[in-house]
């Protein structure tokens, strides 16, 4: 296989278009961007109408040249949604409390990769692949980040003419002290993700995978370094591109088990996602559809529903032995972008949750700017 260059357009480094060189002086570089995005919406049937602050972000990007193409790099990213404070989905939610969202450093090289530590994300983020909206969508059940993180990413290698395929490797740290452990805090957590793209023409496709493992610790004073909870999660993502039209299916399953109590069960997403850019780099309009369905497989075992974390009103996520329970949610929105730094979006999403004893319907709907710099 012939190496090609890295297509590594990981959402941490991918700032903004915009971002603008500060300093570039002898190999080293230095870019700051982001953007600012409020929105306007009604975020849950037991929420007024509300403004809030959707993960604006400022970001420092550092590359260094050091020789024969290995680069040096550095990246931090500042939110304005610290969600131990009140994140964008709480009532509480401000347009303050900053926190560091990401802050790592690395080596990169074009025929080989990148290597990075920090908090950031893991490759596993990169997975789901048909997640066009803005503010309500997605549903990637893959372990996708933490504050101490070790990841590998692969240079894309040439399989033919117009066809690659990467891979990348995780290592989560987790709680460091084998005593006075956070009981479910987190021990540790792994992962492997593979990438494939195609390019035939006007025809393109790409073929995404990934497998992660999260472990949680028991309490360190009774079970020293002892595995309390683990999720043993994997997804495989396509996606099909023609001309302006985008359309792709994901699947993914997720298996929960506990060692001191019991709280086990088994969750299945599925995502179907359709993009068409309506006037080329300008704008376009986009719908996804999830079916989120869960089972309990022992005691009390709490189902995620997925709505980009957004608060249901009412409660029905506690499931019991062999109970289960099934959300659709149905979203549709659109984007215009009046240039390449600002961009306008409405977005509606639908939400329906049925148990054996309870059905529960809410809508959400939101509009915002983004603007970035």
């Amino acid at each position: 296989m012939k190496k090609t260059l890295v297509a590594l357009a990981v959402a941490a480094v991918a700032a903004s278009a915009s971002a603008t060189t500060v300093y570039n002086q002898d190999g080293t570089k230095v870019e700051l961007g982001g953007y600012v995005d409020i929105m306007l919406g009604k975020f849950g049937d037991s929420q007024r109408t509300d403004l809030r602050n959707n993960e604006s972000r400022v970001e420092v990007k550092v590359e260094h040249e050091i020789q024969n193409g290995l680069k040096a790099l550095g990246f931090y990213r500042l939110r304005f949604d610290d969600a131990t404070k009140g994140d964008r989905w709480d009532s509480t939610n401000t347009f303050a409390n900053p926190t560091t969202n990401q802050l790592w450093l690395g080596l990169e090289h074009a025929d080989v990769g990148r290597v990075t530590f920090g908090k950031q994300d893991t490759t596993g983020d990169a997975v789901q692949l048909n997640n066009h909206t803005y503010i309500f969508g997605g549903n990637n059940n893959l372990f996708d980040g933490s504050d101490k993180v070790a990841s590998f990413r692969s240079a894309d290698f040439k399989l033919a003419e117009g066809q690659t395929l990467g891979f990348g490797l995780d290592y989560v740290f987790g709680q460091s002290d084998k005593k006075n452990l956070t009981k479910d805090g987190l021990k540790n957590g792994y992962g492997v993700s593979l990438f494939y793209a195609g390019s035939f023409g006007d025809f393109s496709a790409n073929v995404n995978a990934g497998y992660t493992v999260k472990n949680n610790d028991l309490d360190g004073k009774k079970h020293l370094a002892s595995t309390n909870k683990q999720e043993k999660a994997w997804r495989v993502a396509t996606q099909f591109d023609f001309g302006p039209a985008s359309l792709g299916v994901e699947y993914g399953q997720t298996k929960f088990t506990s060692k001191d109590e019991p709280e086990e069960g088994t969750a299945r997403f599925i995502e179907v996602g359709a993009k068409y850019n309506v006037l080329p780099e300008v704008s376009s309009v986009y719908a996804q559809w999830q079916r989120n369905s869960f089972k309990g497989d022992a005691g009390s075992f709490v189902a995620d529903y997925k709505l980009s974390k957004v608060a249901l009103s009412r409660f029905v996520d506690i499931l019991r032995y062999n109970e289960k329970a099934t959300q659709n949610v149905y979203i549709l929105g659109a984007d215009y972008a009046f240039n390449k730094n600002v961009v306008a979006y409405a977005e509606y999403a639908n939400s329906r949750v049925k148990t054996k004893e309870n059905k529960v319907k809410e809508s959400f709907y939101g509009t915002g700017l983004r603007v970035y710099f």
